[in-house]
């Protein structure tokens, strides 16, 4: 359960009791508007941490002007979850660039052309467009008409909407698009990502019509993503685009203070204006290197980020060392398990072994 002395002050100024109702009210069947309205409520106990993040990024817009009419018209007026979704992880990242990064956020309100993206990150060598896309996906809480079993590759579900913000962005930004995978059910790391943007790799042999019998198979990475295939029309305007998520299990959530963060950054080896690495520092990235047109993949093991909800510095500290303590029993009792497992296995194969003479 949350601390006492915190209260959801933003949520409850943003979610009336009529709103929340007005939402419930329009749910019926879709679990999806279902969920978020026992969400608003404060029913069930695992949605506790749900509640506690939205009142976090909800205050964070709202201290920097970002809850304008049509954000809090979409957030108190889904159309579906989904569309709900889209909003939240408007907010969401922000929030998560501004906590974990430390980087300066402007939202951006009532635009006038496209190219303005959803926030910018404001940096000393200049502005960095954020727009901020999620896919509709093959969620199970999504029904009705919009409803789908996705059956193909999962970079399928990812391609409408990167496309849809690639047509928004401005020639001599730097541009960032942020791809939220929450409502894609199977993708949980960067992989459909990879071949998205970048290509897979493929298996071939070539045939030799001279003794009738075929190379050695070999693995060859074949430059199909978006980003590379387009040899006489790059996708130049794009800088770096990056996958996130923050329903993955991975071993947590360790308090209602803490959630974890699927988060990887791919940048674009022809980008007009490239974004520096160091702007997202720790995090996992490919990254041109000194190659063009080469990626090189670097933090391999540092896709999982931890967001801290806390207010202070004091605070985010004591919530970090208490983290680091319970991932090391985490750990040590692990080794306990595996050790204990292994003693058991020995003394059976000791056994059986006398049983045997």
């Amino acid at each position: 359960m949350p601390p006492p002395s915190r209260k959801l002050e933003a949520l409850s100024r943003v979610y009336t009791s009529e709103v929340i109702a007005g939402i419930s009210a329009r749910a019926g069947s879709d679990n999806g508007l279902n969920l978020l309205s026992q969400m608003l409520a404060g029913v069930g106990e695992g949605l506790v941490v749900d509640r506690a993040h939205l009142n976090a990024y909800l205050q964070f817009a709202e201290q920097r002007g970002g809850l304008d009419a049509d954000r809090l018209g979409r957030l108190r007026h889904p159309h579906d979850y989904a569309a709900w979704k889209a909003v939240h992880n408007e907010l969401l990242v922000p929030y998560f660039f501004s906590k974990t990064f430390r980087l300066k956020m402007e939202f951006t309100v009532n635009p006038t052309r496209k190219g303005e993206g959803d926030f910018q990150i404001v940096r000393p060598e200049g502005r960095i467009i954020v727009e901020v896309k999620t896919p509709r996906g093959d969620d199970p809480n999504l029904q009705g008409p919009q409803a789908r079993v996705h059956c193909g590759w999962d970079e399928d579900l990812l391609r409408p909407a990167f496309l849809q913000a690639a047509k928004q962005l401005q020639r001599g930004n730097r541009n960032l698009i942020v791809i939220c995978a929450q409502l894609c059910a199977w993708i949980h790391d960067s992989m459909p990502f990879e071949r998205l943007l970048y290509g897979q790799d493929v298996i071939t042999a070539e045939f030799d019509p001279e003794t009738g019998q075929t190379t050695r198979p070999r693995t060859v990475f074949e430059p199909s993503g978006e980003l590379l295939r387009y040899k006489w029309k790059r996708r130049t305007r794009i800088s770096a685009v990056a996958s996130l998520r923050t329903d993955t299990y991975c071993g947590g959530p360790f308090n209602n203070l803490v959630r974890q963060v699927q988060f990887t950054v791919l940048h674009n080896c022809f980008a007009l204006a490239h974004i520096p690495p160091n702007v997202f520092g720790g995090a996992e990235q490919f990254v041109p290197d000194e190659n063009r047109g080469r990626i090189k993949h670097v933090n391999k093991h540092r896709s999982t980020m931890l967001l801290y909800l806390t207010d202070t510095p004091i605070a985010d500290i004591h919530t970090r060392l208490t983290v680091f303590f319970e991932r090391l029993l985490r750990a040590l009792r692990r080794l306990w398990l595996r050790a204990k497992i292994r003693r058991v296995a020995k003394a059976m194969q000791s056994e059986r072994n006398d049983t045997e003479i």
